[in-house]
């Protein structure tokens, strides 16, 4: 999924939550580029009615049309805007499986997974989950400060506590998408649970676990998207998740147009590992490196960016780069509670950065909206410059001579490196 190219036009998919508006560059004619994408692209989405057959062919867990047989209270837990996962048809197959077993509109309820992140508010639950689920459905932010419950104790003895609402219900389904993770090797499975309805306590001691293990191996966090070999945190995660009982997870893989191209449904183990076998294939892309600019699009976790930024960093040389990273995302950086920043003085409980600190040249954000406190969210960059037109870049990077070897990246915020 790589080519070169030279003197041509790039349009790289952009504003996921806001209208999916892409944006256009374009390079010098003397620079050697390339440009880097996924397999998944090579794939067309799938329809309601596909993702219903794939909820019919569970791993390890019986289909969800004969767990909802019966059931009072349903809850459907989805990630937030964070995360790029196309919710909604995934939500209304769930929701036709449900009606054909019998159950009740009223007896059902969808809550997000925000972890430690900011609250949703209306709007930002129609961009996830449509308007009709909306004006029909109680919709819920998870609250990782309060209405949490104690249900077990990890074998390294720590409290696992998670949303007091979700343990009430007696049909338990998550709605997620797996795609490399910064800590986990892959997203998806588990982690919707915990982190992603846990208490501050439990979440601020899993993330410990991940930083540790990354710190003490000396691994970038790029290093880890897409390697589950690295586990920082997974098995952890494994333990929590199964503390909750029955829990019937659909995840899905998309492209970087955000399109949904394959989905994985059952046991929260069972289908997690099925599920991330497929994902290596359709995110993989070619090692890039040595590269003067490296040209990183943060769209699917575009309030998120520093994955996009570490993605950058490992890809230029031992000797230092120049970093571009494009993300029109009005929303800015999203709040996090345990790692954000509250002040120039107070952040939240953990605060980490990329481990790898090769010299580094100009870090560009190239977006139409300004923020000040940017450059401390994309990962503590130095020498950072904020262009609002791509003239702006071109100009910024005019020191960039001859045939600089010069890498686009589609998606770095969901591509990670095979060698």
């Amino acid at each position: 999924m790589d080519r070169e190219m030279s003197g041509m036009k790039f349009t790289l998919n952009q504003n996921i939550w806001f209208g999916n508006e892409p944006v256009e560059i374009d390079v010098p004619d003397e620079w050697d580029v390339s440009f880097h994408t996924i397999p998944g692209d090579d794939l067309p989405g799938l329809t309601v009615p596909q993702i219903r057959e794939k909820l019919q062919k569970p791993y390890g867990i019986k289909p969800l049309s004969e767990l909802a047989k019966g059931k009072k209270k349903v809850c459907i837990v989805f990630d937030d805007l964070t995360r790029p996962t196309p919710a909604r048809p995934m939500a209304q197959a769930v929701l036709e499986e449900l009606q054909d077993a019998g159950v009740d509109r009223e007896s059902i309820i969808f809550l997000c997974a925000l972890g430690t992140h900011g609250a949703l508010n209306r709007l930002d639950f129609v961009a996830k989950l449509g308007e009709d689920i909306v004006a029909n459905y109680g919709v819920f932010n998870h609250n990782c400060y309060e209405n949490c419950v104690s249900i077990g104790t990890t074998k390294k003895g720590y409290d696992v506590k998670i949303n007091r609402e979700l343990m009430t219900c007696d049909l338990k389904i998550g709605l997620g998408g797996m795609a490399p993770h910064a800590f986990n090797g892959f997203s998806g499975g588990g982690k919707i649970l915990l982190p992603g309805l846990g208490h501050i306590d439990t979440i601020e001691q899993n993330h410990r676990t991940a930083i540790e293990y990354l710190t003490d191996n000396g691994i970038n966090f790029a290093e880890v998207m897409g390697h589950i070999e690295h586990d920082g945190m997974r098995s952890e995660i494994e333990e929590m998740a199964l503390m909750v009982g029955e829990f019937f997870k659909v995840d899905c893989i998309y492209n970087t147009r955000l399109e949904i191209v394959d989905i994985f449904a059952g046991h929260i183990i069972d289908e997690y590992y099925a599920c991330a076998e497929r994902a290596r294939a359709l995110y993989a892309t070619p090692r890039v490196k040595d590269l003067d600019v490296c040209i990183a699009n943060a769209n699917s976790k575009a309030s998120e960016a520093s994955i996009a930024t570490s993605m950058a960093l490992i890809s230029t040389k031992e000797s230092g780069g120049d970093i571009v990273i494009v993300n029109s995302a009005p929303s800015g950086q999203v709040t996090h509670y345990l790692m954000g920043y509250f002040g120039k003085e107070t952040q939240g409980r953990i605060r980490g950065h990329a481990t790898d600190r090769r010299p580094w040249g100009k870090t560009i954000l190239f977006s139409p909206y300004p923020e000040y406190t940017a450059k401390l969210h994309l990962d503590g960059v130095r020498d950072f410059v904020h262009c609002a037109t791509w003239k702006d870049v071109l100009s910024e990077l005019s020191h960039v001579k001859g045939s600089a070897r010069v890498g686009i990246l589609a998606d770095a915020t969901m591509q990670y490196y095979v060698d």
